[in-house]
């Protein structure tokens, strides 16, 4: 009938040891969420060639350690808050000119549209840390915006887009996505295809420029304005097939400026390693590994903290497919230095996901 519809349940249990990060006793704590996404094609449903609509239904509650962890990257980023139901996407999208073009208007994640990767992605499937899952400098908001994606040739795509900035988090943000160009956050995207994708070693780079439309202060005058300028650099490639004999390998890196007149982090970068089937006869299995480093801003450092550096975290974990519907990953996070001020002792964050596919 042209209608897909999905449910997942994601469950963490955490703890660190003491004498790390905010808090110095041993930690515990637990989170969970669910999503729902209904997807539906509205040239089955009602003819309405090319046209597709999402609805992304979530829920969540957090009792887990980030808070006692204290770090600029929180070690769950799916632990935020209580909420037991919200909307989390809803959106159209109209495609034309054989799939090559791609309009989307409506309430969207601005993580599925820019700076997107095969290996670092997702909080529900890949890495649990923020600072893995997105760039910490590229601004990616929930709420109303609109997108264009362009695909010319089959080896480049380019996106546009313009998001609400000031939207607060489970608002509509009607009164905030209208009331004025300057407080919208815009995006602009270029998508190169790998060089080694015909030989099945597929491979995407990126290069894109953000205009951020939050009010922020800056360090040195004190005064609040908007329309900072940033950028971002990504890849990510496949370097051996899976009948390579020791299973399929990847490899992503991403790396962002940021206005250092107005955010504390100036700059960053991550490197990250996903291994599928690396084990015999697990072959659904993942093996990933990655770092990432905060750089402080040296505004900041003049004006506000003149400790404020760095703050590095590694992160590890196996994905095991227990059963085709329950995928349990033991993940285990060292977070150097965590809120870069030199202040608090280096962490340790051990954690067992859960996700269920209904």
């Amino acid at each position: 009938m042209g209608v897909q519809l999905r449910l997942f349940y994601d469950q963490y249990l955490s703890g660190k040891p003491s004498k790390g990060g905010a808090e110095p006793d041993a930690g515990f704590g637990h989170s969970g969420s669910y999503d729902f996404f209904a997807q539906a094609d509205l040239d089955a449903l009602v003819g309405w060639r090319g046209a597709t609509m999402l609805l992304h239904v979530k829920g969540q509650y957090d009792r887990s350690v980030n808070g006692e962890v204290g770090a600029l990257s929180a070690p769950i980023d799916d632990a935020d808050f209580d909420e037991p139901i919200y909307v989390d996407e809803l959106w159209l999208q109209q495609t034309a000119w054989s799939g090559r073009l791609r309009l989307r208007l409506g309430f969207a994640e601005q993580q599925t549209i820019f700076d997107r990767n095969a290996y670092a992605n997702s909080e529900d499937r890949q890495f649990l840390t923020t600072f893995l899952d997105n760039n910490a400098v590229v601004p990616l908001p929930n709420g109303l915006g609109a997108s264009l994606i362009v695909a010319p040739t089959s080896w480049v795509e380019v996106a546009i887009g313009l998001a609400d900035a000031d939207n607060e988090p489970r608002e509509v943000g009607i009164d905030t996505a209208f009331d004025g160009w300057s407080s919208l956050t815009g995006y602009v995207e270029a998508a190169f295809e790998g060089p080694w994708t015909e030989q099945g070693l597929p491979g995407r780079y990126r290069v894109g420029v953000f205009v951020d439309g939050r009010a922020q202060p800056d360090f040195r005058t004190g005064s609040r304005d908007r329309g900072h300028v940033g950028a971002w650099l990504s890849f990510d490639q496949r370097v051996l097939a899976s009948g390579s004999g020791f299973g399929e390998l990847g490899v992503f890196a991403r790396a962002g400026y940021a206005d250092p007149d107005v955010g504390r982090v100036t700059g960053f970068w991550s490197v990250v390693f996903e291994s599928t089937g690396l084990l015999p006869g697990r072959g659904e299995d993942v093996l990933g590994f990655g770092v990432y480093q905060t750089i402080g801003s040296p505004a900041y450092r003049d004006a506000v903290d003149p400790d404020f550096r760095r703050e590095t975290g590694l992160e590890l974990y196996y994905a095991v497919r227990a059963l085709g519907w329950l995928v349990l990953t033991p993940d285990l996070q060292l977070i150097v230095d965590p809120d870069a001020t030199g202040a608090q002792p280096d962490v340790w964050v051990g954690t067992l996901r859960m996700r269920v596919t209904f």
